[in-house]
């Protein structure tokens, strides 16, 4: 006899879940269980399900479960795609019921009420899990006995490394060459769909234990992402092989508080929060919101936070309504956040209206831009894109705007409009091609006597020899300010190490960029190869390449008229203009279109990062303006 579809029953109570019971069975057997529903405060114990929909299953296979519900009629409910399918099949016991929480089965997907609902249980469903049981997909090649050995084998050797650097007493030589014998089967692993899946941050960020499933392998979470933390040392291999770890391990307790007394205070702040999550995929982009629905950082009132931010997961708005609604929030209520978020705004090259032209021509180019109703204002980060790190991090030691406040507003014209006061310094007049993080691990050789970095300094910066003589406009090096202008003055190498940015000597900085620059270029100055060869011995994770890689990637060197040095967005082009907005601790490259501007995105500019221009204005030298951003 057919069995008739599954009809689910409305949850009448507004803190009630539904639990699946499998049932035992073999790897043949169809699949059959039971729903119950039950309160949240009383579900007993279950292990929730994680995985991705769109992933294969199994060839030639009807993927549907039948619903027994005891003295009610039952029915066969349909899985959509043969993800759900594989992995129940998977962790289905051979002996015994096994109570598990999965999406596609507990939550009526065909009810948009029901839906909306349930998503505000989602992280306390993972954290009141017994285990999250991550399925990774189906081993069609025979992969994860190979990568998940090599993890086993990476976690006894690292295991005395300290996570942000390496250990004296690592053979790092064997280590690399053993990793690069076996990279496929790593990249393999690091590869899976799910490690990129967006509402993964929710189901594996708590402190749940949880077990991952790749085929008929298995390995424990724990080991998995504290061997990839610690491999993030070893950035040059990495980024030579292009093996992700680095995006495993950011998954770690996402949902977990960190230790406020290092760099992992900037995760007390949900814009950062965003920021770090741009990576991931939805398959509704307005869930890069939902998803941090419960998240520390939209409660927390901690001082490198922006919030407390509401969230209320509203699948009537469009994504750009969902994005700018939370841009208006966080600005209207908390103003000091204003450079975190208009330093999370990226775009792509090319995607703005360019500044050439003047009056009527270019007011023109910038109505024909905002037309677009799928357009979002300039000043609102679309978390949809990612172009590179952000420079003005919430634990950032950038002190730009000096003992200046923000003073903005939004305000509604023919557009949304961000009007904000600052000082304008200077405008673009040359920059770069985009930069990648391969153009800090080239070196010198008989087929490429010319690296980037000699390129930049030669035809962005107008110099010859690498020298240690020439001044740049604050008195300093011209050398030091184009290597620290590179590297964001290698902040991130300070917070990292968890030592204090004012505290550190310029002279660490400049030895550091000397030994990169003696490695990389032949026209080097006897006072420069001096310097590198001064101080202690640093390891690979110390490296000036590191944080210069980290910081440049995604991004365009460029010089002003002026003459200072900047590190900017990919979108940034000649004729751009350099601010100083009150309240935001580093600077901003605005784009004039007529009488209003586009925000380009944050940027560095040595000689701008310590309060200099608010110094300029206090003088007389600079004047305060309004720039309404649209």
């Amino acid at each position: 006899m057919e069995e008739s579809q599954y009809q689910y029953q409305p949850l009448q109570n507004n803190d009630s879940i539904r639990i699946l019971t499998l049932d035992p069975g073999q790897q043949s057997d169809p699949l059959m269980g039971t729903l119950e529903t039950i309160r949240i405060d009383s579900t007993g114990r279950f292990e929730a399900l994680s995985y991705v929909w769109a992933d294969p299953g199994p060839p030639d296979s009807a993927y549907e479960i039948l619903i027994r519900n005891g003295d009610e009629k039952g029915g066969l409910l349909m899985l959509r795609g043969g993800s759900i399918f594989a992995a129940m099949c998977r962790v289905r016991l051979p002996d015994r019921p096994r109570r598990i929480w999965a999406d596609q089965c507990c939550i009526n997907q065909d009810d948009p009420v029901e839906r909306s609902q349930q998503l505000p249980f989602m992280n306390r469903i993972y954290r009141d899990a017994a285990c999250v049981l991550v399925w990774l997909g189906l081993d069609t090649k025979k992969e994860a006995e190979l990568a998940f050995g090599l993890i086993h084998e990476l976690n006894e050797a690292l295991g005395s490394q300290p996570v942000d650097g390496i250990s004296p007493d690592l053979d790092t030589v064997d280590l690399e060459k053993h990793v690069m014998v076996n990279q496929k089967a790593l990249q393999a692993l690091t590869d899976r769909p799910w490690f990129k899946r967006g509402w993964i941050v929710q189901e594996i960020g708590t402190g749940t234990p949880a077990t991952m499933l790749w085929g008929d392998a298995a390995i424990d979470w724990i080991t998995l992402a504290s061997v990839c933390e610690r491999l993030k040392s070893y950035h040059h291999l990495r980024s030579a092989l292009g093996i992700t770890t680095s995006d495993i391990s950011f998954l770690f307790r996402r949902f977990i508080e960190p230790d406020e007394n290092t760099h992992h205070a900037n995760r007390f702040n949900f814009i950062y929060e965003l920021q770090r999550a741009r990576h991931l995929r939805f398959s509704d982009d307005r869930d890069r919101i939902f998803a941090f629905l419960g998240h520390f950082s939209a409660l927390s009132r901690h001082p490198p936070g922006c919030g407390p931010v509401s969230i209320v997961a509203d699948y009537t708005k469009t994504v750009e309504q969902t994005y700018t609604n939370i841009a208006v929030q966080i600005l209207r209520t908390n103003p000091a956040a204003a450079c975190i978020l208009l330093a999370s705004v990226q775009h792509a090259r090319h995607s703005l209206p360019s500044c050439y032209g003047t009056g009527v021509q270019a007011d023109s180019n910038l109505e024909t831009w905002l037309v677009d109703g799928h357009r979002l204002p300039s000043w609102v980060p679309d978390w949809r894109w990612s172009e590179a790190i952000i420079l003005a991090e919430p634990i950032s030691p950038h002190l730009a705007h000096g003992s200046s406040t923000a003073k903005l507003k939004i305000v509604r014209e023919d557009t949304l409009v961000l009007r904000a006061h600052g000082v304008e310094v200077d405008s673009i007049e040359e920059c770069s091609q985009p930069l990648l993080s391969r153009d800090f691990y080239n070196q010198k050789t008989s087929k490429n006597p010319s690296t980037t970095i000699q390129r930049l300094w030669h035809e962005i910066c107008r110099k010859k020899a690498f020298n240690l003589n020439e001044k740049y406009l604050d008195g300093q090096g011209v050398f030091f300010a184009y290597m620290q202008t590179l590297s964001n003055g290698c902040v991130q190498a300070a917070g990292h190490g968890g030592r204090s940015y004012q505290d550190i000597s310029d002279l660490v900085w400049l030895r550091k960029a000397a030994r990169y620059i003696v490695e990389a270029s032949d026209d080097v100055s006897e006072e420069i190869k001096s310097a590198a060869r001064s101080g202690e011995p640093e390891g690979d994770h110390e490296t000036w390449s590191r944080w210069a890689a980290s910081a440049s990637e995604g991004r365009v060197f460029a010089r002003t008229w002026k003459g200072y040095f900047v590190l900017g967005p990919k979108a940034l082009e000649a004729g751009d203009v350099i601010c100083v907005l009150f309240g935001a601790r580093v600077p901003f490259c605005l784009r004039p279109i007529g009488k209003r501007y586009l925000l380009v995105g944050e940027c560095y500019v040595h000689g701008l990062m310590n309060g200099e221009a608010i110094s300029l204005l206090l003088r007389d030298e600079l004047h305060e303006k309004i720039f309404d951003i649209v």
